[in-house]
């Protein structure tokens, strides 16, 4: 599936070829993937930059990194940062064992970046809202209708020129700020659903903001606690849409919060209508019978993407 845009390489000299594992959808013009890979080099030569140049890779780091050569410079990425990889320029890296989210976007949607604008790294700010950004995007990504995914992709490219190219990012408007700060909340809320009791004083402590802005920047979502608990289902659900996933459910519930297993199967059953054991077998099942069995797909996707030169969101 890689091999339009890198080879991969064994890090050592052992003969034992590299592995991972990729579970992602295409939206549109846009691919967000969960991979997973073990100690392994990747290499990006002419060649490949000849047939596939006009994509850009942010790759969130959730553990392991890289050190080497993206977007014409040298860069070491770890646990929680965005590599910002433009794929006009040869990609040469040595990846510790990793665990990935991927989000490919064309350069026509991102109104057709220069190439060498582009910074393999992020500011602190910046960084952490991809971050967040892609964590949900992902995780939205697990239920989304073919209806949905025009307005995802059109949302999806407004924010990244806001963040990628706007000169001036701490002069955005009010609304954006308040956005963006939800990103932020959303983001420490899904890193701290295991907290039983994930408080309102918590998360301002945590986003160094106080409690009547946080309730501002809630109050059109129903309230914070409202929100904790909606998260706390759709992380669940996500993770019982995801094939990579080998937690029982009872684990899962655990993990994301739900000290009672009771309560955890009344909430899921009426905020989904159907058991969460029997979402799960629905899941695996459709995608057992979805799943590629051939990486031509995608890589039919690299350059038809390309080749139409603009974003159709389709």
């Amino acid at each position: 599936m890689l091999s339009p845009l890198f080879e991969p390489r064994p890090w050592t000299r052992s003969k034992k070829l590299p592995a991972g594992s990729a579970n992602g959808a295409i939206l549109g013009d846009m691919i967000i993937a969960k991979v997973a890979f073990a100690p392994q080099a990747f290499v990006r030569d002419a060649q490949r930059i000849a047939v596939t140049p006009d994509h850009i890779l942010l790759h969130l780091y959730m553990s392991g990194g890289f050190n080497g050569m993206i977007s014409g410079e040298q860069a070491s990425i770890g646990p929680g940062r965005v590599a910002v990889i433009d794929l006009a320029h040869e990609v040469r890296t040595r990846a510790y064992a990793s665990n990935t989210l991927s989000l490919i976007v064309p350069r026509a949607l991102l109104g057709g970046i220069v190439p060498g604008t582009l910074k393999p790294r992020l500011d602190p700010l910046r960084n952490d809202l991809l971050a967040a950004y892609m964590r949900s995007l992902q995780e939205r990504s697990t239920q989304m209708s073919e209806d949905e995914v025009e307005g995802t992709v059109s949302d999806a490219a407004d924010f990244l020129r806001r963040l990628l190219i706007k000169p001036d990012f701490t002069s955005r408007n009010a609304q954006d700020a308040d956005d963006d700060l939800l990103s932020l909340a959303e983001a420490a809320i899904r890193d701290n659903l295991a907290i039983g009791k994930l408080s309102p004083e918590f998360l301002a402590e945590k986003l160094r903001i106080s409690r009547a802005s946080l309730y501002r920047v809630f109050a059109p979502h129903g309230g914070i606690m409202r929100y904790v608990q909606e998260r706390r289902l759709i992380a669940v659900r996500a993770a019982l849409s995801d094939p990579l996933e080998t937690r029982k459910l009872s684990r899962i519930a655990a993990d994301l919060g739900f000290n009672s297993e009771a309560h955890f199967s009344r909430a899921f059953r009426q905020r989904f209508g159907t058991t969460a054991s029997e979402y799960r077998r629905e899941q695996m099942e459709a995608s057992a019978q979805t799943q590629l069995t051939s990486p031509e797909v995608v890589n039919r996707w690299w350059v038809e993407v390309a080749a139409r030169g603009h974003p159709t969101g389709a």
